[in-house]
């Protein structure tokens, strides 16, 4: 009998990753998941349906995503009317039925990126086994068939972005970048691996880096151009640096225009074209950032083992709290600067190094430590912020047993701390405001349709859900104008246990580890090739001059 091929068996585990998928989100737990999430995305989708990109930001005092993913979740509540007439059931709960869909098929799209990456660099069977490493460890579909949320989708557009990138295609790959940021501000981490490889290829170390061969498509396009586009490719001067800044920053701008965003920005600047849409997005992304000013917002990193009150102790607990970041720790410094520096430094190893080489091995493992580092040292992370790394990683792990084990057991840590946070209602959190004009404490008069009161905030009772003035109290439901079927939440068994003192520190202690070992093989991948040779040239000159001086005997 005849051993399967390559492609056969990536079709199986693609149509076993989506089975999967589809039998949690649509058979197992429909319209459920973590409740305030989705019915934020429900919420979103109905109103962008309703009125448009332009009034959007103005009609959602709740939404704080920036305007790219709104694109798809305006997608979403447009075709949910339809779903909900074919299926007899509301417009409402069409769109909770569709709201998974979209990060589901970006973990189909990863996987395929996956393959194709690994089979060109190592062969078919590891484009097979990367594929399935990325669909089967259980934080990936923890994410989009349990949880609701849509980091797939950013990190599709990250790691597209990092494989043009490694085949020379500068341009694209800023834009595609770009276009990662509008999704999530955290997707912004890619750019610790763009900026020096673009500036190392185009300016430093001119024509370093591949010359990108234009597939059948584009090579008939530029035969018909006059060979245009070839002779474009094959300068890489600084003039491809300037290209690709203006690529980055027309995707970064163009999609943000129809949305009414320039309610962030500065009043001065909030009528005016284009620079105001600009203005509100920095604005958006400022927001965001200091909305959980906490050690860690349910990350089992070593924040969540730090305090008079640790996260470690907390989380379990009916009365626990989050402990502010501006917690001294260090010399007197505020855990906040702390982590952010520490940061800050492994993104200077991570660009120092891919300023020193280019090749597809730096740039996978620099953004799978990159990614890694933005989970592992930052205060205000939350539970699902390591999602990205498990992209590259898995083409790091799809050729050797070693790292394939460390990358399962990455996963199941990870998924252990998201298990926390998903399969009961918590508790823990009250007192940080999560939109414009309100909180979790109800702290906050709101700012429009749709404002948190908050746990326990006007009109609303301690539990999973949030209820603004004039919403319904408590169970998720959302306040001024949310839907009348509203997402509720899944309930998993062994939420406790992921919750027990003994449990966070495990977890945190093993990613932690688990970081380390990456940083360590970062260094010794980036540095040691460059060092070693100048360490052993400085010696054999020492070692001439102190021969020549009479220091040492001449051999």
């Amino acid at each position: 009998m005849r051993a399967p091929r390559p492609r056969v068996a990536v079709a199986l585990v693609l149509v076993a990753g989506l089975l999967l998928r589809l039998a949690l989100a649509l058979v197992l737990f429909p319209g459920q998941g973590l409740s305030s999430d989705l019915g934020l995305f429900q919420s979103w989708a109905e109103t962008l349906a309703r009125v448009g990109p332009g009034s959007f930001y103005a009609s959602s005092a709740s939404a704080n995503y920036p305007p790219g993913y709104m694109y798809v979740l305006w997608l979403v509540g447009v075709l949910g009317g339809t779903v909900g007439n074919a299926l007899g059931v509301s417009s409402a709960q069409g769109t909770l039925l569709l709201l998974k869909l979209p990060a589901i098929a970006a973990d189909l799209a990863i996987a395929w990126l996956l393959y194709r990456a690994a089979t060109r660099w190592f062969g078919g069977w590891a484009g097979v086994v990367a594929a399935a490493l990325y669909l089967f460890v259980p934080v990936t579909w923890y994410d989009s068939a349990l949880w609701g949320q849509v980091d797939a989708v950013g990190t599709l557009l990250m790691l597209a972005a990092v494989l043009l990138l490694i085949d020379g295609w500068s341009e694209p790959a800023a834009a595609v970048a770009a276009l990662s940021l509008l999704v999530k501000p955290q997707d912004g981490v890619v750019l610790v691996v763009l900026i020096p490889i673009l500036v190392r290829r185009h300016l430093l170390r001119a024509g370093s880096g591949p010359v990108p061969r234009p597939g059948a498509i584009l090579s008939r396009l530029d035969r018909r151009i006059g060979s245009r586009m070839t002779t474009f490719l094959a300068d890489q001067g600084s003039a491809r640096l300037g290209t690709s800044a203006i690529a980055f920053a027309i995707a970064l701008l163009l999609p943000v225009l129809p949305f009414d965003v320039d309610a962030f920005a500065p009043a001065a600047l909030a009528g005016v074209p284009v620079i105001g849409q600009a203005a509100g997005l920095i604005g958006l992304y400022v927001s965001a950032g200091g909305q959980f000013s906490v050690l860690t917002a349910n990350a089992y990193n070593l924040w969540a083992l730090v305090g008079p009150h640790p996260l470690a102790s907390a989380i379990g607990s009916a009365t626990g709290s989050w402990t502010p970041d501006s917690l001294a720790v260090l010399a007197g410094l505020p855990a906040v600067l702390v982590g952010a520096g520490a940061l800050a430094l492994v993104g200077l190893l991570v660009a120092g190094g891919l300023l020193l080489r280019d090749d597809r091995l730096a740039i996978v493992l620099g953004f799978a430590l990159a990614a890694f580092a933005f989970y592992a040292l930052p205060t205000r992370v939350h539970e699902r912020y390591l999602f990205a790394f498990f992209a590259p990683a898995a083409l790091l792990a799809s050729g050797i047993a070693a790292p394939a084990l460390g990358y399962l057991a990455v996963g199941v840590a990870n998924a252990v701390n998201i298990h926390a946070v998903l399969a009961a209602p918590l508790s823990i959190g009250r007192g940080f405001g999560i939109a414009r004009g309100g909180g979790f404490d109800g702290s906050g008069a709101g700012a429009g349709p749709g404002a948190f009161g908050g746990f326990g905030g006007a009109g609303g009772v301690p539990g999973p859900g949030f209820a603004g003035a004039g919403g319904v109290p408590g169970g998720g439901a959302f306040g001024g104008g949310g839907s009348p079927v509203d997402a509720s939440s899944i309930h998993l068994p062994l939420a406790q246990l992921a919750r027990s003192e003994p449990v966070v520190i495990a977890v945190a202690l093993a990613q932690e580890a688990a970081f380390a070992v990456l940083l360590a093989a970062w260094l010794a991948v980036a540095f040691v090739p460059v060092v070693r040779p100048r360490l052993a040239a400085w010696r054999a000159t020492a070692i001439r001059d102190a021969a020549a001086s009479g220091g040492l005997p001449r051999s």
